[in-house]
């Protein structure tokens, strides 16, 4: 039994992949572009997530665990990897997944099967997985004795984040399956809890929002078919790898920074403990069918609540993209994943109102910064508003903008692109930017 990276309160680690994930986003809106500056009305759909236009939304999520290496906590009965934690994730996973396509909503599956992202390759475990990445770039990639503890997670982590990122997703989900134990002895006891930061921008204004219905969310659905006592431990604002933002400058408490991601999920991140491996009538819901949906139900209850008060958010991408398109993986061994070039210019840009209230006066902005890194992890210092005039959008409409971005610096760059609504940028609520590179590997 390969037991390598445990779940619990040090840090909890997922495997992202993205070989399925591109067939589970749909494409979107028409197929021909109207007269730049028309609005386009919102579809409108019977969707109980986000009427106006479900397909304009993405939610990635991320199946706890996976590979070779990274079974997650291992069933304690010791009935295999069926039982084990990772098993368990992706099921229920691959549940939401259903029930948010079935609702309309796009969705980017982290990973879709028992792989990894960041390497996989250990023969004297007997894992001959894809070859190790440095994707966090501390110089390191791997496992085994001579590596810092959690080298491959930490790897694995900053991959996924990746993948979120540049899909430009509205909220990723991490699935996780709790171990208490006390002494290094299990604790039989169930409950629910959940984990987000609230050291982002958007923090406390809609990341704790996210955290609190998803948790309400999954204690009531798992509670209605559980036979046992189990609990409600709540949020928790605690800077688990996953949901943390990157470490600006080091502190006497933080003094090293690739404890924390070296670029941050841009979007609201929830990591949710749906409950308890070690108490054995919880393990057995877990696993089965009707656990699964329990769980699977709830997030999607969460989920409904969360985008119903989501007041201002917004989406803006190349017209002729998808939503949500993950980014192919490029050859090396470093990051796969990394931001797509300028198509050329004028940009057509497309511009969803993904929010529940009305906008006015919007302004596209933008800013390049020199980079090695794949992508930015915040805002240029300098951004600008590009003199484009953006139409008055209700919820779920959409427009074309056309523009021309600032002239790019000769090094390698990377180029911020925005909105600004009543002085207050769409990034700093949550709503990635799109961003594109004047050179790509």
């Amino acid at each position: 039994m390969l037991l390598l990276v445990a779940c619990g309160a040090s840090e909890p680690s997922a495997t992202p992949t993205g070989s399925h994930a591109a067939s589970q986003v749909p494409s979107n809106v028409a197929s021909a572009s109207p007269p730049i500056g028309t609005v386009e009305p919102a579809p409108g759909s019977d969707s109980t997530v986000y009427e106006p236009n479900p397909a304009a939304i993405v939610v990635a999520i991320d199946a706890g665990h996976g590979g070779c290496l990274d079974w997650g906590v291992p069933d304690p009965s010791e009935r295999g990897v069926e039982w084990a934690e990772k098993t368990l994730t992706l099921g229920i996973a691959q549940r939401l997944r259903d029930l948010l396509e079935a609702d309309g909503i796009g969705v980017l599956m982290i990973r879709d099967a028992d792989e990894a992202l960041a390497g996989d390759d250990y023969p004297p475990l007997g894992c001959e997985g894809p070859a190790w990445r440095d994707v966090n770039g501390d110089g390191l990639s791997g496992f085994g004795p001579d590596l810092p503890e959690a080298t491959r997670t930490r790897d694995e982590l900053q991959a996924r984040l990746d993948l979120a990122n540049l899909a430009q997703a509205d909220a990723l989900l991490s699935i996780h399956i709790n171990a208490p134990s006390e002494g290094g002895q299990r604790i039989e006891v169930a409950f629910t809890q959940s984990f987000y930061t609230d050291e982002t921008p958007w923090g406390t204004a809609v990341t704790e929002l996210l955290a609190s219905d998803i948790q309400e969310g999954v204690v009531a659905g798992i509670g209605e078919v559980a036979d046992y006592e189990r609990g409600d431990r709540g949020i928790d604002a605690h800077n688990f790898y996953i949901v943390a933002p990157p470490l600006y400058e080091t502190t006497e408490d933080r003094p090293d920074p690739v404890k924390q991601p070296t670029r941050g999920g841009l979007m609201p991140v929830v990591l949710s403990e749906v409950g308890s491996i070690t108490l054995r009538s919880e393990h057995d819901l877990l696993a089965s069918d009707q656990g699964q949906a329990a769980i699977a139900g709830g997030m999607l209850d969460g989920l409904v609540r969360f985008f119903g008060e989501r007041p201002v958010a917004g989406r803006i991408g190349l017209a002729d993209g998808s939503v949500g398109t993950p980014q192919q993986a490029v050859p090396g061994d470093g990051p796969p994943y990394w931001a797509p070039p300028v198509p050329g210019e004028p940009l057509r840009l497309r511009i969803w109102n993904t929010g529940t209230e009305r906008w006015a006066g919007a302004q596209v902005v933008a800013g390049w910064e020199a980079t090695d890194q794949p992508y930015l992890r915040r805002a240029p210092e300098t951004v600008s508003p590009l003199g484009v005039e953006v139409p008055a959008l209700d919820p779920g409409e959409s427009t074309v903008v056309e523009v021309v971005l600032p002239d790019s610096p000769a090094a390698r760059a990377v180029a911020w692109i925005s909105l600004v609504i009543d002085g207050e940028s769409l990034s700093d609520l949550g709503s990635p930017a799109l961003q594109l590179s004047n050179e790509t590997p």
